[in-house]
């Protein structure tokens, strides 16, 4: 009896740690970013453990790289988290967020942790938008194009299998 009981509290212990670790699902050992446009999925795009990625482009005024951190939560949703900029401008957020420091030219703001879920994003070629995501990084507007572009998470378990943004 007492080893069944110090199994299930090493069970206990485990999922209560795979809970507490942003985007881990528990039913199927990962998530899938699905970026789309106009509902149809452009790339569905498997996330790592640690379920984060960054979007980076250039500042349409400052002419500057500017990137933001995402991370999807245990529950499936988008949280910014944090993001980091060369110059500040036109468009940069006016409160700071739980630490703010400079970090070898860039101004570093962590500890946002917005929801943002689903995600929308005018990608243009002249910012020249890019994902970064454990599997690599895409060229957002490679085709010269701009693309509205929906970030959702779909969870390879789900009822539905829809990401979490679109409507049942």
């Amino acid at each position: 009896m007492m080893r069944l009981l110090k199994r299930i509290g090493i069970a206990a212990l485990a999922f209560v740690l795979l809970v507490a670790r942003p985007g881990v699902s528990l039913a199927d050992g990962g998530t899938t970013l699905v970026v789309s446009e106009s509902g149809v999925a452009l790339h569905e795009l498997e996330m790592g453990p640690s379920g984060r990625f960054t979007l980076r482009w250039t500042h349409s005024v400052e002419r500057e790289a500017w990137e933001e951190t995402f991370e999807i939560t245990a529950e499936g949703a988008i949280e910014i988290v944090a993001t980091r900029f060369k110059t500040y401008g036109a468009g940069v957020p006016s409160e700071g967020s739980a630490t703010t420091r400079i970090e070898d030219g860039w101004v570093v703001m962590e500890g946002i942790d917005r929801n943002v879920d689903p995600l929308a994003v005018l990608a243009t070629p002249r910012q020249d938008y890019r994902l970064f995501w454990p599997g690599g990084e895409i060229a957002l507007t490679a085709d010269g194009k701009p693309h509205l572009l929906t970030f959702a998470v779909k969870n390879k378990s789900s009822a539905n299998g829809k990401p979490s943004g679109e409507s049942r």
